[in-house]
């Protein structure tokens, strides 16, 4: 199922379940996965208790990790395996603009354009969503060190950022899922009609949003 797609990118905010998805879709299609792996950032923890202290250095930890992962993504590629991931290196620049001051992110982008990071070339984008107030519910419920200090506030300008990114993304088709009533992780319903409307996906974009039927 689902051939045509060698290259598929599970993205959206924390909490929205994107890592879980890219481990189920990964199983059902025996397919690699290349995790994000923000969670080994050696700055996540000191950037949730003081953000503005750490905010530059847990960025560009994570700029240097996506150069390891994207050469990882372009040779898994090459050597023609089916790719799963929960990043869009994309997300990386819309995080910074979110935690960096001006001149930090003034200087994160030129470091960024110094770096030979490869183009991350994908089939197909899943974008999933959910309200700011039902993000700030799962991060809580799931208890992760440090993701407690998450407020709400910040949560919508994440929300916020991602919709405007996705507004204007056009580098892969994208299917923008709300996950408020869905769950295509847990449930075998949902992630079966996840896979039927990925299959049966016709253009540029695509919504799924089941509280809408």
């Amino acid at each position: 199922m689902l051939d045509h797609l060698r290259r598929i990118v599970i993205e959206g905010p924390v909490g929205s379940g994107k890592s879980a998805l890219a481990q189920r879709l990964a199983q059902y299609l025996r397919a690699g996965e290349l995790p994000d792996g923000a969670r080994h950032n050696p700055f996540l923890e000191r950037f949730y208790r003081e953000p503005q202290r750490y905010a530059l250095a847990m960025q560009l930890a994570c700029l240097n990790q996506r150069t390891t992962q994207l050469q990882q993504w372009q040779t898994a590629m090459l050597a023609g395996h089916r790719m799963i991931t929960n990043f869009l290196f994309a997300r990386d620049r819309l995080y910074a603009s979110l935690t960096l001051e001006a001149d930090e992110l003034a200087l994160y982008d030129a470091l960024a354009a110094r770096l030979q990071v490869p183009a991350q070339r994908a089939d197909l984008v899943i974008m999933l969503q959910a309200t700011p107030s039902l993000l700030r519910e799962r991060i809580l419920r799931r208890g992760l060190p440090g993701e407690t200090a998450i407020d709400e506030s910040y949560l919508q300008r994440l929300h916020d950022a991602y919709g405007e990114l996705f507004h204007r993304y056009d580098d892969a088709p994208v299917l923008i899922v709300d996950t408020a009533h869905f769950n295509p992780v847990d449930n075998d319903s949902d992630f079966r009609t996840l896979l039927s409307r990925i299959e049966n996906m016709r253009g540029r974009k695509a919504f799924l949003n089941l509280a809408a039927r």
